[in-house]
C-alpha cells in the first residue's frame, strides 16, 4: 500500500503559535521542567451542563498540582459512556482532542506549555460520540448513538474539516462501540464493538480514508478499552459482561492488509470488570483497570505479542473507586487512573510493578471519563 506523506501535527502548531504571538511562547514548551514541572494530565468532565478539560500539573515525582478547567463549548451526558479514549492527545503533545457526547460535537485545544488554547468544535458526524483518536494531521470520531465513525483533517489553525468518504457504518445497529484508535504508525485503525462482540479493524491510506472493516469474532464477550503496542500488537480487554471473577484479555497481531490474528486467547485475570487498558512505551507491559473489583491487574507482553497475567492485583484503588480511564506519561514512568473522586498515581518500576504516589483529590464528577498525560 502506497502512503502519501503527511502534515507532521508539530508542523501544524507552529503556525497557530505563530499566530499567538509572543505571549505564547513565553509558556513553557512540552518536555520542559520548570518549578517542578515536568508534564500534565487531562481528563473530561462529561458534564451535561457543560463539558470541560480537566488538567493537573505532574510534577517530576510524579505527583500532581491543583486542577484547573478549559470549556469544550460543548456538553457531555452527565452519565456513564462505557468508552475508552473520550480524550485523544497528538503524539508532538499539541493538540489535544475532546469529544462532547451530549452536544454531538469534538473540541480541539492547542497545548502551550500546561495551559489550553481551544481552536475549534465541531459536529461530530454522528450521534454520541465517545472516543476521538489522532495521528498527524488525521482524526477519527467515534459515534456510538449512531454507530459510525467519521474522518476529519486537522487543520494548520486547529480547525477540523471532514475528510469525503470517510464515514464508515459499524457491523450493524446498536452495537454498543466502545472505541476508536491508530496502531502506532497510524496505517491502520481499530474499534471495539461490546455488544457484537467483535473488534473491527480498517486500513488508511495516505488521505486518511479508510478501507472497509475487517471483522473478528472476540474470543471472549464485551471486548471494550484496547491498546496497540509494538509490530502492531493489539490487546483487548473483555468485562464479559461485569461476570464476577470473569474478566479476560485477549492479545492479536494486526496484519498490513488489516487482517487479524489472535495470538492470546481471553487470558484471565480473576478479576470483575475490566474494561480499560494501556501499554507501556516499550511494549512489554499492559495495564487493565478493574471497575468491579477496585484494582489493577498488569499483564506481560511476549515478543511475539503473548500476553500472561504477570500480576492480578497490581495495585489496589481502594472499595468503592471504580478505576476507570488510565493514562502513563509521555516516558511511561507513571501511570494515573481516573477514580471515583480521585486521580491514582503510580510509579512504574522494573516488572511492572506498580508503587503509589498519591491519590489526588478530584472535584470533577462521577461519570467523568477519558484521561491522557505527558
Amino acid at each position: 500500500m502506497t502512503h502519501t506523506p503527511r502534515i507532521r501535527s508539530s508542523r501544524l502548531s507552529l503556525a497557530l503559535f505563530a499566530a499567538l504571538g509572543a505571549a505564547a511562547l513565553a509558556v513553557p514548551v512540552v518536555g520542559a521542567t520548570v518549578g517542578g514541572i515536568d508534564g500534565a494530565v487531562f481528563t473530561l468532565t462529561n458534564n451535561i451542563a457543560g463539558n470541560e478539560v480537566v488538567v493537573f500539573d505532574r510534577f517530576a515525582d510524579g505527583s500532581l498540582g491543583a486542577q484547573r478547567s478549559y470549556s469544550t463549548r460543548g456538553t457531555g451526558t452527565g452519565g456513564g459512556l462505557g468508552n475508552q479514549g473520550a480524550l485523544a492527545l497528538s503524539d508532538s503533545g499539541r493538540w489535544l482532542l475532546a469529544v462532547n457526547p451530549g452536544s454531538n460535537s469534538v473540541s480541539v485545544f492547542l497545548t502551550v506549555g500546561n495551559f489550553l488554547y481551544r481552536t475549534d468544535t465541531e459536529a461530530s458526524g454522528g450521534n454520541t460520540p465517545v472516543s476521538v483518536t489522532i495521528e498527524d494531521d488525521v482524526v477519527y470520531v467515534l459515534n456510538a448513538g449512531s454507530d459510525n465513525i467519521q474522518g476529519f483533517r486537522l487543520g494548520i489553525y486547529g480547525k477540523l474539516t471532514p475528510i469525503a468518504g470517510s464515514k464508515r457504518a459499524l457491523s450493524g445497529t446498536g452495537t454498543a462501540a466502545a472505541q476508536v484508535e491508530f496502531n502506532r504508525d497510524g496505517d491502520l485503525l481499530a474499534v471495539t464493538e461490546k455488544a457484537t462482540n467483535r473488534v473491527l479493524t480498517f486500513t488508511v491510506d495516505g488521505d486518511g480514508r479508510l478501507s472497509q472493516a475487517t471483522i473478528q469474532a472476540s474470543p471472549s464477550p464485551t471486548p471494550f478499552g484496547f491498546a496497540f503496542g509494538r509490530r502492531d500488537q493489539l490487546l483487548v480487554s473483555e468485562a464479559v459482561g461485569g461476570a464476577a471473577g470473569a474478566s479476560t484479555l485477549s492479545s492479536y497481531r494486526l496484519n498490513g492488509d488489516a487482517s487479524v490474528d489472535v495470538v492470546s486467547a481471553a487470558v484471565p485475570s480473576g478479576q470483575s470488570a475490566a474494561c480499560w487498558v494501556v501499554i507501556t512505551r516499550e511494549g512489554r507491559y499492559a495495564f487493565v483497570s478493574n471497575t468491579a473489583s477496585g484494582n489493577l491487574s498488569t499483564y506481560r507482553i511476549g515478543g511475539d505479542g503473548a500476553a500472561t497475567l504477570a500480576s492480578a492485583v497490581a495495585a489496589d484503588t481502594g472499595a468503592g473507586s471504580g478505576p476507570t480511564d488510565m493514562a502513563l506519561d509521555r516516558n511511561s514512568r507513571f501511570l494515573y487512573v481516573l477514580n471515583n473522586t480521585t486521580i491514582g498515581a503510580f510509579r512504574v518500576g522494573p516488572g511492572g510493578a506498580l508503587t503509589r504516589i498519591e491519590d489526588q483529590a478530584f472535584s470533577g464528577p462521577a461519570f467523568a471519563t477519558g484521561m491522557v498525560a505527558r
